[in-house]
């Protein structure tokens, strides 16, 4: 619910008062007619105020406008936005063409092979990566004629396949079912030379969360080890678990521990094996198990004349153990190493003011995701951060807006990368390789999950770190809880997500910063993160707060100020 801004008598006099300022030798911070200075005592009439005289241009920041940018990078065009994937370059250009048609200069790399014809610096920013792929028409269940017998899927992976020369996998033989996983040994079953087929009874948990099915994930991960080895063991040539469906545990165990044609594996740097969290799964590397749920499950069965409700119960009949298809079938991966880059896209807003314009604040983003699903959906990633990165861009569009006086005195970075969910790689190689003296860097504004409500942050609130509790609490902070009074926004606890994305890579070089979440709901890193479910009204509000905190710091001499932690938000009075 919006708060209704200051009466007109109210802002008279304000206004009044502030461009008398204006005359007063040495009084250089109000700039702008009507400024409203930084009321550290968090007074709802001077936050309503201030937001009612930000400039105009402000206003051009909508739920609509808004809405529409989210639904283009939750789109299934750009298949999840996973990192140096088709889908996540689509996103930077995206960026690019953006800040291009809105006048802003090009601010990414000036040297490497990050040119644009002629010598000019790009809005391109990369650093290489490695994509371990599985070609789709190697890969898969093929009966004997070549037709291939499913249309998805996830191998675990062994390390024999990233050596070079050995990057196929392939084996061949008749399907035998197995039975249930929690059922019975193997033992008595006639599985030498053949491909064991086994199934899972187990129910989904429909209302898991990120944490819970990966609990389930590192639980149930070793029994799909024990899987393999039991197969092996019997004779086995390779090995089939089937699912009921994808359900949110199983979508964890393929995005940590599996491939499937159109998701790579991505490492950072040029490297030839598995790095991360495939290590954890090591135990996996001489049993690679084929895995496989839903649609695919079904079609699977259907070739040894099974039903899915049959097969997907807690206690499976004896009868269809054993059970068999005559004819061989071949289970195959083509795998190759792919030595690329990934793209973060970075323009300029140039600052008015001749000594000011060498300082910036940079507003920052993520746009990847976590790609694609193995039965052919995606991580939309909507709130995660199709949201954060249309604020980015919005925000871009009314700092382009400003005319005369209301231009920024000092510069404006816009800044969108790659890799956070893969650990935070695009805004670390931005700091390392920064294209902006990081010592001239006053501040940074990151947006990350700004548009769903949950009960820890509801409608009319949003999470913000540092908190006053922080001991990097500072007055962009402080800035946003009182402003956030004047657009009917109030402040939550963020600080548990002061490590978790881009704005920590700017903080430990001491630059302060700012950030703003929504908190975690039931979609987070799940594939119902879709477009439909964001509240574009609050989204608005936070933008246009996002907005402002930069715009009124672009504005005034003074650099953002250090607090450290304070008993609240407004008690910082003596700095």
């Amino acid at each position: 619910m919006q708060v209704p801004v200051a009466n007109r008598s109210l802002q008279r006099k304000l206004s009044a008062l502030f461009l008398l300022a204006l005359l007063l030798p040495g009084l250089r911070a109000q700039k702008i007619a009507g400024e409203v200075p930084l009321d550290k005592s968090g007074n709802l009439e001077t936050a309503q105020a201030a937001v009612s005289l930000a400039p105009e241009a402000m206003k051009s920041i909508t739920a609509n406008e808004l809405k529409k940018q989210v639904m283009y990078f939750a789109s299934e065009e750009l298949e999840g936005r996973l990192t140096g994937t088709r889908g996540q370059i689509l996103a930077a250009q995206h960026f690019a063409k953006a800040f291009e048609s809105l006048g802003l200069a090009p601010l990414g790399d000036e040297s490497g092979g990050d040119k644009e014809e002629g010598g000019s610096p790009s809005y391109f920013q990369s650093y290489d990566i490695t994509l371990f792929k599985l070609e789709r028409q190697g890969t898969g269940l093929f009966d004997a004629t070549g037709k291939r017998v499913i249309e998805n899927g996830a191998f675990f992976l062994y390390n024999a396949l990233l050596k070079k020369g050995k990057q196929d996998y392939r084996v061949e033989g008749n399907l035998v079912f197995g039975g249930g996983i929690r059922g019975r040994d193997l033992e008595g079953l006639d599985l030498q030379d053949k491909i064991l087929v086994v199934a899972s009874p187990r129910r989904p948990r429909k209302r898991a969360t990120v944490y819970t099915a990966m609990g389930e994930m590192f639980r149930f991960t070793p029994k799909l080890r024990s899987i393999g080895r039991k197969a092996k063991k019997a004779g086995a040539v390779g090995c089939i678990v089937l699912f009921r469906e994808y359900d949110p545990a199983l979508l964890q165990i393929a995005n940590n521990t599996a491939l499937w044609p159109g998701r790579p594996r991505v490492s950072r740097g040029h490297v030839k094996g598995i790095t991360g969290m495939d290590r954890m799964f090591a135990g996996l590397s001489k049993d690679p198990v084929f895995v496989c749920a839903g649609k695919d499950a079904a079609l699977i069965l259907k070739r040894l004349n099974l039903e899915p409700d049959d097969v997907f119960r807690s206690n499976i009949e004896d009868r269809f153990i054993g059970q068999a298809k005559a004819k061989k079938f071949k289970l195959t991966a083509k795998a190759k190493i792919e030595h690329t880059k990934a793209l973060n896209t970075v323009a300029l807003l140039e600052g008015t003011h001749a000594d000011l314009k060498k300082e910036a604040i940079v507003y920052s983003c993520h746009m990847d995701h976590l790609g694609l699903t193995m039965d052919g959906g995606a991580f939309y990633g909507a709130d995660d951060n199709g949201s954060g990165s249309a604020t980015v861009l919005e925000i871009a569009e009314a700092f382009a807006k400003l005319k005369g006086g209301e231009r920024p005195q000092r510069s404006i970075i816009f800044l969108a990368v790659s890799g956070e969910e893969l650990g935070l790689w695009g805004s670390a190689h931005y700091v390392k390789h920064a294209t902006w003296d990081l010592d001239k860097i006053v501040a940074n504004i990151n947006m990350d999950m700004l548009g769903r409500n949950t009960k820890k942050v509801p409608q009319d609130a949003i999470s913000v770190t540092p908190t006053n509790r922080h001991r990097s609490y500072n007055s962009l902070a402080l800035e946003a809880a009182w402003l956030g009074k004047g657009l009917g926004l109030e402040m939550r606890n963020g600080d548990r997500f002061y490590q978790r994305s881009d704005h920590v890579n700017f903080a430990k070089r001491g630059i302060p910063i700012v950030f703003f979440c929504d908190d975690e709901h039931p979609d987070y890193h799940m594939p119902t993160d879709t477009a439909d479910k964001l509240d574009y009204p609050k989204l608005e509000r936070v933008a246009r707060l996002a907005f402002l905190i930069g715009y009124r710091n672009a504005m005034r001499p003074e650099k953002p100020e250090a607090y450290g932690a304070q008993k609240d938000w407004f008690s910082a009075k003596d700095h």
